[in-house]
């Protein structure tokens, strides 16, 4: 999980902040970090694994089609892709809402608590 949170806040902070940014995605770390995570669909509790599956399954969604939504000539989107990007995006969020929320349940349900929360841990540029 921590893994998983870590690439997930990186990929979030190559997020652009405007339509006229340039940056650079890497989902790389992120792709890797949600095949392990994968392997651990089998949690006891079953509100628990709702929430992970749906971090799992709207955060490869939503890399997807960000990655997607990439220029295919030159540097500037279409409105096309810049809506492709916005959606990838929103698909993005909702996975980290039910990641925080697996996490939360994790916590409530088993006592584990992330110690230091990788949430806020690191910042990456």
């Amino acid at each position: 999980m921590v893994s998983l949170i870590k690439e997930t806040v990186k990929a979030q902070a190559g997020r652009p902040r405007s339509d006229m940014e340039l940056v650079t995605l890497d989902f790389g770390g992120l792709m890797d970090a949600l095949s392990a995570a994968r392997l651990f669909r089998s949690l006891p509790d079953p509100k628990t694994r709702t929430a992970w599956s749906a971090a799992i399954e709207h955060l490869d969604e939503g890399a997807r089609e960000v990655l997607a939504s990439a220029p295919e000539a030159g540097l500037i989107q279409s409105p096309q892709e810049t809506g492709q990007a916005l959606r990838g995006w929103q698909t993005f969020d909702k996975g980290i809402k039910s990641l925080k929320a697996a996490q939360a349940r994790l916590h409530r349900t088993f006592g584990l608590k992330l110690s230091p929360d990788p949430w806020k841990e690191e910042r990456y540029p």
